[in-house]
């Protein structure tokens, strides 16, 4: 049986498609989970010696690996929050209509679209403790009486990377929740209404529940680009220049990652770190998709 043309035309644009995530995603990915099972250390000549899950093991063991990890779910326990609040809220009032609603919108998502390495630098720029925006308006608004130094303590930095990255990734979960919203019918609002709901029992028995797949998809999105974060910290605390110390207050996974591979020239390790990174993500996204997705939708 001769295929017909358009199964002809269909593969013609298939192939070269797959060809091309095979070659720029999959075969990377190979070489990497290869490199992960040796001893592959640049400094180190005929060092890619094979140690099977030797990595592995010696990451898990360690308690610099714990740390960067504790330290990572750390920021996604803080920007989670705050990014989908600040989502929703903004959905919520952006799926009004009002004059101006379109300028408002592309404001609103303006974040998003800038570089998370622009953002680093327009919050270190915010924060800075001799000229920052943000002691200039505290003094000017006389919360402070003298400029504030707001990097200046460990646990001040850690913070300020949770309000970059959320400031960074909430128009995400505006977008995808504000989608939701004008997917809801507003037969079912009427309904609701004529029953006697008010705004409150609305949101709470009809705009929440149905927006739950939304938030599922949102949380996964946003655990996992939060906890590979890497440009904001970078820029905003990590020791930018090449050689400084990388800050450990703020070191995360995927700043432990490029320690470890661009620094150390450790590959092998620095691989397994990389499927480590993958395997939770995964395994976190899964949980989120399964627990909230799959039963919103049942």
């Amino acid at each position: 049986m001769q295929p017909r043309g358009d199964e002809l035309t269909g593969w013609a644009l298939l192939v070269p498609s797959v060809l091309l995530i095979g070659l720029l995603v999959y075969y990377p990915a190979l070489v990497t989970l290869r490199d992960s099972l040796t001893g592959l250390n640049l400094r180190i000549p005929n060092s890619g010696s094979w140690v099977a899950l030797g990595n592995y093991a010696q990451l898990l063991s360690t308690p610099e690996f714990w740390g960067v990890l504790g330290r990572s779910l750390l920021v996604v326990l803080f920007v989670l929050p705050a990014a989908l609040a600040i989502g929703l809220g903004a959905a919520l009032v952006l799926n009004q209509p009002f004059p101006g609603r379109g300028i408002v919108r592309t404001l609103a998502i303006l974040p998003w679209m800038l570089p998370p390495l622009v953002n680093g630098f327009m919050w270190s720029w915010i924060l800075n403790g001799d000229y920052g925006a943000l002691n200039g308006l505290l003094y000017q608004l006389r919360f402070i009486g003298a400029y504030q130094h707001w990097l200046a303590h460990p646990a001040g930095q850690i913070f300020w990377v949770g309000v970059a990255q959320a400031w960074t990734r909430y128009p995400f979960s505006m977008v995808v929740l504000l989608a939701a919203l004008q997917s809801i019918p507003d037969e079912i609002y009427d309904a609701a209404r004529i029953d006697g709901s008010g705004p409150w029992q609305l949101f709470r028995a009809v705009t929440f529940p149905m927006l739950m797949p939304a938030f599922a998809v949102a949380l996964t999105v946003e655990f996992i680009a939060t906890f590979q974060i890497f440009d904001v910290i970078w820029s905003l605390t990590g020791g930018g220049a090449a050689g400084s110390v990388i800050n450990p207050f703020t070191k995360t996974v995927m700043l432990y990652n490029y320690e470890l591979v661009f620094r150390n020239l450790e590959i092998g390790l620095g691989s397994a770190l990389a499927y480590l990174i993958l395997i939770v993500s995964l395994g976190i996204g899964y949980i989120f998709v399964r627990n909230l997705y799959e039963k919103a939708l049942a």
